[in-house]
């Protein structure tokens, strides 16, 4: 049987609603079902009201909220993905991404683990883009080619290239180096390409002319 008491807040299943709810339902048996749509279901809602509380059956599952505003609905889903296990928390499912700052412990003892540099092989002239940021790019040709250092690359952009193959590496662009070098020195040797900002970049290694 459902219960409903008129006082200023409105209990089911209970007749001391809590004064903090304006509805409180109480059962040891039974939950709370929530509506349940598809994603295009969702997004046909007409003015969905900010707090708006759906779940979604498709796509990625779960409970959305409405973040936005009736006019502009922002849905966000309510992650169940990440795990906390005393001071630390994880996420497994996906890529976690940031177009903010990301700061570390910036202590003598901090470290960063668990990551790796991708290895590009390249075997042709090849043009840098901000997508080798970080990588480390191996030359494995037996002729001469050429790596582009182009401009626009993201400040504090960097990579490493290392000659395996027995063709010399020319790099063209504008950049400084100490010693107006432009090719690499020969096989296995390595070089840096640093980017400080403004389009100042430095390529500096085991280089010659």
């Amino acid at each position: 049987m459902v219960s409903f008491y008129s006082f200023a807040q409105t209990g089911i299943g209970t007749t001391t609603p809590d004064a903090s709810a304006k509805l409180d339902i109480s059962s040891t048996t039974k939950g709370l079902l929530a509506p349940r749509m598809t994603a295009a279901q969702k997004t046909a809602i007409s003015l969905p009201a900010n707090g708006l509380l759906i779940y979604q059956t498709d796509g990625v599952t779960g409970f959305y909220v409405n973040t936005g505003t009736s006019a502009s609905p922002a849905w966000l889903r309510v992650n169940t993905d990440w795990t906390k296990t005393g001071n630390d928390i994880a996420y497994t499912a996906g890529n976690v991404s940031t177009t903010g700052t990301l700061t570390g412990g910036n202590t003598s003892t901090s470290t960063i683990s668990g990551f790796a540099a991708n290895v590009t092989s390249i075997s042709a002239n090849y043009p840098l883009t901000a997508a080798d940021n970080g990588k480390i790019i191996q030359s494995t040709s037996a002729s001469a080619i050429s790596i582009t250092i182009p401009t626009g690359l993201p400040t504090g952009f960097n990579c490493t290239v290392v000659q395996m193959g027995a063709g010399q590496l020319t790099f063209s662009g504008t950049y400084f180096n100490r010693g107006s070098f432009t090719k690499s020195a020969s096989q296995y040797s390595i070089v840096s390409i640093i980017h400080l900002g403004s389009d100042k970049i430095i390529v500096s290694g085991e280089m010659s002319n």
